[in-house]
């Protein structure tokens, strides 16, 4: 099984996206509600069970140790997601604080979305990560591929 949880600060499109990911779909207009506790989806990718964790918001790293609900999903998570939409400043803080090696930046909606921050250099590397670049993912297809290869699953092809 993969855990893949899914964290960012308020209204960074969260539960959007992890309905995207279990292939729920929404109506046209999005109804905005706070999300309270943790829950999660299942899928199938490649023969293999994930399990998508929806997180309350999370504005600042230093929630994580102070009563956050989405704290023991983090801790047994393969791969975090982190929604980045362009409203909240860099989500590098949080990035280091959920480990390097296992986060993926998803761009979520708003100014993000439309901008490719591959050659801002603070969204690929931080000066802790060892050299270690952190993937973003722009829509389903690249975010389930980034997902497979963080895994171990190699590639996922998203057939459809």
């Amino acid at each position: 099984m993969v855990s893949i949880v899914v964290v960012g600060p308020p209204m960074s499109g969260k539960t959007t996206l992890c309905h995207s990911l279990a292939g729920m779909h929404f109506q046209d207009t999005p109804v905005f509600n706070e999300t309270c506790s943790c829950s999660f989806y299942t899928m199938d990718v490649n023969g293999r069970e994930w399990h998508i964790w929806d997180t309350p918001s999370i504005s600042s790293p230093h929630e994580v140790d102070r009563g956050w609900t989405g704290e023991d999903a983090l801790r047994e998570a393969t791969v975090v997601v982190v929604c980045h939409d362009g409203h909240h400043g860099s989500p590098m803080p949080l990035v280091r604080e959920c480990g390097v090696d296992r986060c993926i930046i998803a761009l979520t909606r708003g100014p993000a979305a439309a901008v490719d921050v591959s050659y801002a250099m603070e969204y690929l590397a931080t000066p802790c990560s060892g050299g270690v670049l952190v993937p973003r993912a722009v829509g389903r297809a690249d975010l389930i591929a980034g997902i497979s290869m963080k895994a171990g699953d190699g590639l996922y092809c998203l057939h459809g």
